[in-house]
């Protein structure tokens, strides 16, 4: 079942019926979805035992209800009309999340309490220019690796909009991708968990300047779409990588206001990231320091330049 095709289904039951239909893809748990009798969405999953304190947010509803004949669901409801597509994605995203799932339940609860940093501070709000430039850079690089290896290994390993400390894990190795300006003389590294990692790495700094529309020009919406392309006819890793970019904040009503910022690539380099990279990380700083931001010089990084 791709996205659509369950918005597709949800949108097929009527609303003042107050209706549950019992959704009959081949899935390890009981799913229903429908209209609560205040005429809100509701996505039900029924016999799923005695729970405890699921959280809710300011968008969604979760509750675990004994019935009267002494079984449990857990029902989650859509609070406000105005975030109904983050709703349907993350039904849709517990759904395909725990379809194949050896213990459907406990992956289910896991994944909406997953959701839970994204439903807190998802008000829906037009990216800020430097986020927009950061995704930019990570599509890049997507794009790079999507011609370079198996399709659904490179969708799978960009982890970033999942909350991952890195942007990109592989089997064997990482990527954290930076975009800077063209005058950039250090990047930006935003915790101590950023470049914290056993095995080597690979930092990507992109050189984007901002200029006007025109040859060999990019805006946000045009590299989305070339990403897609890369997809096409592959309807289950399109919607993965359409419920990511949904995470990072992309919106397609949006695309209007992110086609006014047109960048130049005019550089991209790869540093290795290896036990000798000068990186902060928790072994090197005092026990009572809990996080911290900081800047490594780019002529510093020379000497660990791959290209």
């Amino acid at each position: 079942m791709t996205f659509s095709e369950f918005k597709k289904i949800w949108d097929s039951i009527p609303v003042y019926e107050n209706g549950y239909l019992k959704i009959k893809w081949k899935h390890p748990l009981d799913l229903h979805i429908g209209y609560h009798t205040d005429n809100s969405k509701s996505f039900v999953l029924m016999n799923t035992g005695k729970i405890g304190d699921i959280p809710s947010s300011f968008a969604v509803s979760a509750r675990n209800i004994k019935l009267t004949d002494g079984t449990w669901i857990l029902e989650f409801r859509l609070l406000h009309e105005s975030y109904e597509d983050i709703f349907l994605r993350l039904c849709w995203d517990m759904i395909d999340f725990t379809y194949e799932s050896q213990q459907p339940l406990t992956d289910f609860i896991m994944r909406y309490k997953n959701w839970q940093k994204f439903l807190q501070y998802m008000k829906g709000d037009v990216m800020s220019f430097q986020r927009q430039k950061g995704l930019l850079g990570e599509l890049l690089y997507l794009k790079e690796i999507l011609i370079s290896m198996d399709k659904e290994a490179a969708v799978e390993a960009w982890v970033g909009p999942e909350g991952s400390d890195q942007d990109f894990v592989f089997s064997d190795t990482w990527t954290e991708v930076k975009s800077v300006a063209l005058s950039a003389e250090s990047v930006s590294i935003s915790s101590l968990q950023q470049l914290d990692q056993e095995k080597d790495g690979i930092l990507e700094v992109y050189f984007l300047e901002k200029t006007t529309p025109g040859q060999n020009r990019v805006a946000l919406p045009e590299v989305v779409a070339q990403v897609r392309r890369l997809l096409r006819y592959q309807e289950r890793l399109l919607d993965h990588f359409d419920m990511k970019l949904f995470k990072y904040g992309y919106r397609e009503k949006d695309e209007l206001e992110y086609k006014k910022n047109y960048f130049r690539l005019v550089e991209n380099r790869d540093y290795v990231v290896s036990s000798d990279f000068p990186k902060l990380t928790r072994k090197k700083v005092d026990i009572g320091i809990e996080s911290c931001c900081y800047s490594i010089s780019l002529a510093v990084l020379e000497g660990h330049r791959k290209r």
